[in-house]
């Protein structure tokens, strides 16, 4: 299969510039890299008991669902002591009922401290603004790393956003890093191991180069709307002499219109030179025909992109479907999906893990919007052949699911779901919630597309 691939793309050798020590890598040997990185990931293995407390009556759970009330959230709004401290009482008996990841964060004996933290908390006021009360539940709630959990829109854990530093483009030697003047990095301060910040990534030619990227907690909102600055520069040392690199503001890609959705194209088709390229945003079944259609068009090309860039997530069902329409075959991922309330397995748990043989080339293109089921599928992915991934880390959402109640004096409205849990592998570069899954080739997101076309196309004589 690797053979056909190769004849396929035509592939050449890309030559970068330097000694004969600099890793120079052929698209097939980087592919094969690539392959044998994904194909290692194991699926994770669990004893679902684990995660499993007590069972709920579904009527019992879907009370909390059925009295969400369309009140506004008013921030301003004043809270009596005892108000409050009912909000709380509610609060955390949704959390037994409904809360898929309950026993995964410790179950009661977290849950349960964290309560009396709270009301101790508020016992100490005889009254309380609705602002102040939701930042003393979401600070207390911490130990909930949970994307999907929210308190008016608002997470309890910062997201791992990526600040790029490509004043310099470094390459790869037998003897650790140079950058392309030939200069030999001897380190970098603060940071022991070398390979941990420098990410292989593209330069603005479309050729193989390597950059230092750091991983920063921020405040998912404050990096969708503004720009964002790091706050450490990277002093390189040299064998004969230093650099000071700053990294580039860093701001969330995204094409939807986040105040106007309803001017949002959900899925759509281009071709970039001669390559096709699908969009879609949103894993919606109203749209579902159009999504697997994407699928099997670009099955008909030897090199094709799909672009999740701006894709959220949506319907747990399609991110398999499409992967089937795409491969021709069953995909399974890595992951366990437990109904802790019912004490089962669900349908989106996977099986027998397999690797399916593609003998096309899938170009998958992420940043930190892509998020839940676009992971999902990402997840699915990794048991294809030749899937590349590339733009920056995921969003890091996919332990919970989403679905909302309403506290019923605040009117605080809380995503907590409906009882279930997805545990991946946890294992070092893999998934991590918050942080998400890493990409294969490091570019930041609104730049993705243009760069590996134009590597590709080097490639493809």
């Amino acid at each position: 299969m690797k053979k056909k691939l190769c004849a396929i793309l035509s592939l050449s050798i890309l030559c970068l510039s330097g000694c004969s020590s600099v890793e120079n890598l052929t698209f097939e040997e980087l592919m094969e890299e690539v392959n044998a990185k994904h194909q290692a990931v194991e699926s994770v293995d669990v004893n679902i008991s684990d995660y499993i407390g007590d069972l709920v009556d579904y009527n019992q759970r879907n009370q909390y669902y059925l009295n969400h009330t369309q009140e506004k959230y008013d921030p301003e709004k004043m809270l009596t002591q005892q108000q409050a401290i009912e909000d709380v009482t509610y609060l955390f008996d949704a959390f037994h009922d409904c809360y898929g990841p309950y026993e995964y964060f410790g179950g009661a004996k977290v849950f349960d401290v964290a309560e009396e933290k709270i009301k101790e908390e508020l016992q100490k006021q005889e009254s309380v603004k609705s602002e102040d009360f939701e930042q003393l539940l979401l600070q207390e709630l911490k130990f909930v790393k949970d994307a999907h959990f929210g308190i008016n829109m608002q997470r309890t854990n910062p997201v791992k956003i990526p600040f790029f530093f490509r004043e310099t483009a470094f390459q790869k030697t037998r003897n650790g890093y140079q950058n392309t003047d030939g200069k030999q990095v001897k380190s970098v301060e603060g940071y022991e191991n070398l390979d941990e910040i420098m990410k292989r990534s593209l330069s603005k030619e479309g050729e193989l180069v390597y950059y230092p990227v750091l991983l920063k907690d921020c405040d998912f909102w404050d990096a969708l709307e503004t720009p964002q600055t790091c706050d450490e520069t990277l002093i390189v040392h040299y064998t004969n002499g230093d650099e000071e690199l700053e990294a580039e503001p860093y701001q969330m890609y995204t094409e939807m219109d986040i105040e106007h959705p309803e001017k949002n194209k959900v899925a759509r088709v281009w071709e970039d030179g001669e390559i096709p390229v699908f969009q879609f945003n949103m894993f919606d079944e109203k749209y579902k025909n159009s999504i697997l259609t994407g699928a099997k068009k670009l099955r008909e090309a030897p090199v094709s992109i799909l672009d999740l860039r701006s894709n959220t997530g949506g319907d747990g069902d399609i991110p398999g479907e499409w992967m089937e329409r795409y491969t021709g075959e069953v995909v399974s991922g890595h992951k366990t999906v437990i109904d802790t309330k019912e004490g089962r397995k669900t349908k989106h748990a996977d099986t027998e893990e397999t690797w399916v043989e593609n003998d096309t080339l899938l170009i998958i293109l992420v940043g930190k919007y892509s998020a839940s089921s676009s992971e999902w599928l990402l997840d699915l992915a990794y048991n294809v052949e030749n899937v590349l991934i590339v733009g920056e880390n995921t969003l890091g959402g996919i332990i919970g699911m989403t679905s909302k109640i309403s506290l019923p004096n605040s009117a605080c409205q809380v995503d907590i779901g409906s009882g279930k849990v997805s545990l991946f592998p946890e294992d070092e570069g893999y998934m991590e919630e918050f942080r998400g899954f890493y990409p294969d080739i490091w570019v930041p997101a609104g730049e993705a597309e243009e760069r590996i076309v134009k590597y590709v196309e080097k490639n493809c004589k």
